[in-house]
C-alpha cells in the first residue's frame, strides 16, 4: 500500500488516511514480508477496539517468553489464569481454556501436514524414476558385457570397473537433477500464479529456488545416483570373458539381472498404485463434497462483504437505518429479486458460538449453559437464501426494536435441544455481558440446516436473531442478494448504492455464491489437483518401465520369436506370449500396491475432512487403470510384426531336418 498509494515516498509518515470514514495517521510502514498469520491480504494495522464481552473468545494473544522460561511453564501459568476465570465467571468461562504454542508452529500447523504429504508424494515419484533408470542401466550393462570383459582382461580390476559404472550413474543423476532444477526455476512462478489464482493459497509467491533448494537437489541427486547405481555397478564389475565373447552380451547379464529388472518394475507399479489410490480417494471425496447440499441456493446470488466501523455503528439505532435504507434501494434495483443482511454467511469456515439458557429447563450442568452457533440476519434472509422453513415462520417486517424478541433455530438445534417437541413457542435467554443483561427470545421458526464451516463438516445447532432486535455489535456483515441474471453485472450498481447510503462503510469483497462454495473446498481441490498430477506422472513412468522391460525381453528373445513364427505361430500366439509377461508383472505390482494403498488412504483422513478410506470402488478403478494392458499390448503388437531372421530360419531348418524322432518341438 505504501508503494501504491504514496509511491514509496519517505514522507508517508504522518499522512492521514481514512479507514471506514475515520482519519488515521500513518505512523509506520512494515516490510512486505511481515504477516501476522497465514493470510496475506492485510494492508493496515490499527489499534484493537472492541466491546467488552466475556463470551467473545476469538482473540489471540502474542507474547515473548522470558529468558530461561519454557513453553511448559508458560502454559501452566496461562492454565492457572483460565481456571481462575472459570471460577469467577462460570457462565462464559467454564468451558474455555488456553492453547499455547510457538508462533511459527501455529502459523505452520495448518500447512505442515499437506507439505509433508506432498513431499512424500514427490519422493515416491522420484523412486519410480530412479527405478526406471536403474532398470535401463541393468539393460545397458548387459549389452556392455563384452566391453567390460575386455577391460577386465586388459587389467581393469573390479573396483575400477565399479567406480566407472557408479560414476556414470552419478553423472546421469546430477545432470537430471540440474535439468530438473532449471525447469523448476522456469515454471515455479507460473505454477505459483496458477495455484494462487485458482486455489487462493497465501504466500505462494514466496516459493522459488534458492540456495537451500539447490543444496537439497544436489544431495538428493547424489544419493539417487549412488543408491540406484550401486547394484548395476556391482553386478557387471566381474564379467565372464568367455561367456561375454560367446554370446556378445545378449544374455550375459546373469540370473540376477532379469529378476532385479522385473522386481523394479513390480515396485514401480506398486508405488504408482499407491498414488493413484490416494488421488482417487481425494477425487471421490471432492465429488462427494460438490454433490453435498449446502442448505441454500447458490444460483444467481451475489455476496458483498462489509465492515461497519464500530465507532459509527455501535448502537442498534445507528445500524437500523443503514440496514433499512440499503435493503430498500437494492430491492428496487433492476435485476435484484431479494436482498438481506447476515453476520456469518454459510461456508465461511467458522461459526460464532454463544451461551444461552432455555426457559423452564435446567442448564446441562451447574454453572454451564447451553451452547450453539449464533447468527444475526435481517427479515427475508431465509427466503432470499432459498433455505426452507420447516416449522413456524421466518423473520417478518413486523419484527423490530419495539416488538418481542424472536429467534429461529435450525433443524439440528431442534433435534438436539427439543427432541420430543416442537421448539416453536419455546423461549431462551441470551446473555449480553457488555450490557449486563439477558435478552428473552421466543422461537418462531425452524429453518433447514446449512453448512457453515465447509461442505465436509455436518451442521451444528444454530440460533438466528433478527438484526433489528440485536444489541450485539458485529462489524463484519455480509450483504447477499438474488439476481435475475448473472450476478457479476450487479457489482457496480451495488457499490454505487452503498456509497450513496454511507460512504464510510468499506466493501471488503464482492463475489458470487458459487465462488464462495468453490473457495470452501479450496483445500481438497488443491490436494486432489497436486496428487492427481503426480499420480498420473507416476503411472506414466511405471508404464514406461514396463514397456522398456518387455521391449528388452523381446529383443533378447528375437531368435526364439522368429523361430516360433517360422514354425507357424500366429500373431495371436506371439501376442499372448509377450502379453502374459506384462500382465503378470502388473498383477503382482497391483496386489502389493493395493496393500500399501489401503494404508496410504487412511493417512489422508487427517489431511482432509470427509475422506473415506478403503473405498473398494476407488481401489478397483485405479487398479484397472494401472494394469498397463495398453503398454503391454503396444509392445506385443510391435513383436508380432517381426519377420523371422535368416539366422533363425537356418537354425529352424537344421532342427527340422533331424531324422531323430526325439527332435525338439516348438509349441505356439
Amino acid at each position: 500500500f505504501w508503494r501504491w498509494r504514496f509511491g514509496g515516498a519517505a514522507d508517508a509518515l504522518g499522512r492521514i488516511v481514512r479507514i471506514g470514514g475515520e482519519p488515521h495517521t500513518v505512523v509506520g510502514v512494515m516490510p512486505a514480508s511481515f504477516h501476522i498469520d497465514q493470510s496475506d491480504d492485510e494492508q493496515f494495522y490499527t489499534p484493537l477496539a472492541i466491546d467488552s464481552n466475556r463470551g467473545h473468545n476469538f482473540l489471540r494473544v502474542v507474547g515473548r517468553l522470558r529468558d530461561g522460561a519454557t513453553l511448559r511453564q508458560a502454559a501452566d501459568d496461562l492454565g492457572a489464569i483460565a481456571d481462575r476465570l472459570a471460577r469467577l465467571y462460570p457462565r462464559t468461562n467454564a468451558a474455555v481454556g488456553t492453547n499455547l504454542m510457538l508462533l511459527n508452529d501455529g502459523l505452520a500447523r495448518l500447512i505442515k501436514p499437506g507439505l509433508f504429504t506432498m513431499l512424500g508424494v514427490v519422493g515416491i515419484v522420484l523412486l519410480i524414476a530412479c527405478a526406471n533408470v536403474a532398470g535401463l542401466m541393468l539393460a545397458r550393462g548387459a549389452t556392455r558385457q563384452r566391453e567390460l570383459a575386455i577391460r577386465a582382461a586388459l587389467g581393469a580390476g573390479r573396483s575400477r570397473l565399479t567406480r566407472q559404472l557408479l560414476t556414470e550413474s552419478v553423472v546421469i543423476a546430477l545432470v537430471g537433477g540440474g535439468l530438473g532444477l532449471i525447469v523448476a526455476d522456469w515454471t515455479s512462478r507460473g505454477l505459483a500464479a496458477v495455484v494462487s489464482e485458482q486455489f487462493h493459497v497465501p504466500r505462494i509467491d514466496a516459493a522459488g529456488t534458492d540456495l537451500s533448494v539447490l543444496t537439497f537437489t544436489v544431495l538428493v541427486s547424489l544419493a539417487a545416483g549412488i543408491v540406484f547405481g550401486a547394484f548395476p555397478a556391482c553386478s557387471f564389475a566381474s564379467p565372464d570373458l568367455n561367456e561375454a565373447l560367446r554370446d556378445a552380451g545378449r544374455s550375459a547379464s546373469g540370473a540376477r539381472g532379469p529378476r532385479v529388472r522385473r522386481g523394479l518394475v513390480v515396485g514401480e507399479m506398486a508405488l504408482a498404485l499407491v498414488l493413484l489410490a490416494g488421488a482417487g480417494t481425494l477425487m471421490k471425496t471432492l465429488l462427494a463434497m460438490r454433490a453435498t447440499d449446502p442448505g441454500f441456493d447458490t444460483h444467481r446470488m451475489l455476496v458483498v462483504g462489509l465492515w461497519l466501523p464500530p465507532e459509527r455503528f455501535a448502537r442498534l439505532q445507528d445500524r437500523a437505518p443503514f440496514f433499512a435504507d440499503t435493503l430498500s434501494r437494492l430491492r428496487r434495483l433492476p435485476g435484484v429479486t431479494a436482498a438481506a443482511f447476515v453476520a456469518d454467511l454459510p461456508l465461511n469456515g467458522r461459526t460464532n458460538t454463544e451461551s444461552f439458557h432455555i426457559v423452564g429447563r435446567p442448564d446441562p450442568s451447574p454453572g454451564r449453559a447451553f451452547n450453539a452457533g449464533f447468527n444475526i440476519a435481517t427479515g427475508g434472509y431465509f427466503r432470499m437464501m432459498g433455505t426452507p422453513i420447516r416449522d413456524g415462520r421466518e423473520f417478518g417486517d413486523t419484527d423490530g426494536p419495539n416488538t418481542p424478541g424472536v429467534a429461529i433455530v435450525n433443524e439440528t438445534a431442534a433435534r438436539t435441544l427439543w427432541p420430543d417437541r416442537s421448539p416453536v413457542g419455546q423461549q431462551i435467554l441470551l446473555p449480553i455481558d457488555h450490557m449486563q443483561k439477558s435478552v428473552l427470545l421466543t422461537i418462531v421458526g425452524v429453518a433447514a440446516d446449512v453448512r457453515h464451516v465447509n461442505l465436509a463438516v455436518p451442521p451444528r445447532p444454530e440460533i438466528f436473531v433478527h438484526s433489528m432486535q440485536s444489541d450485539l455489535n458485529w462489524p463484519w456483515l455480509v450483504l447477499a442478494m438474488r439476481a435475475t441474471s448473472a450476478p457479476g453485472g450487479l457489482a457496480d450498481p451495488v457499490r454505487a448504492i452503498l456509497r450513496e447510503v454511507n460512504p464510510n462503510v468499506p466493501i471488503t469483497r464482492i463475489n458470487s455464491a458459487d465462488e464462495v462454495v468453490a473457495r470452501s473446498i479450496t483445500e481438497p481441490r488443491l490436494y486432489t489437483f497436486l496428487l492427481g498430477a503426480f499420480a498420473l506422472l507416476a503411472a506414466a513412468l511405471a508404464a514406461i518401465g514396463l514397456y522398456g522391460l518387455i521391449s528388452y525381453s523381446v529383443s533378447q528373445r528375437s531368435h526364439e520369436i522368429g523361430i516360433r513364427v517360422a514354425l507357424g505361430a500366429s500373431r495371436a500366439d506371439i501376442f499372448r506370449l509377450v502379453l502374459a509377461q506384462g500382465v503378470a508383472l502388473a498383477a503382482v505390482g497391483s496386489v502389493i500396491g493395493l496393500a500399501c494403498g489401503l494404508a496410504a488412504t487412511r493417512a489422508l483422513v487427517g489431511l482432509i475432512k470427509g475422506v473415506r478410506p478403503n473405498d473398494p470402488v476407488t481401489l478397483i478403478v485405479v487398479t484397472a487403470v494401472l494394469l498397463g494392458i495398453w503398454c503391454s499390448s503396444v509392445s506385443a503388437f510391435e513383436t508380432t510384426t517381426l519377420s523371422p531372421s535368416p539366422r533363425s530360419l537356418r537354425r529352424c531348418g537344421r532342427l527340422m531336418a533331424l531324422p531323430s524322432p526325439q527332435s525338439p518341438t516348438f509349441s505356439g
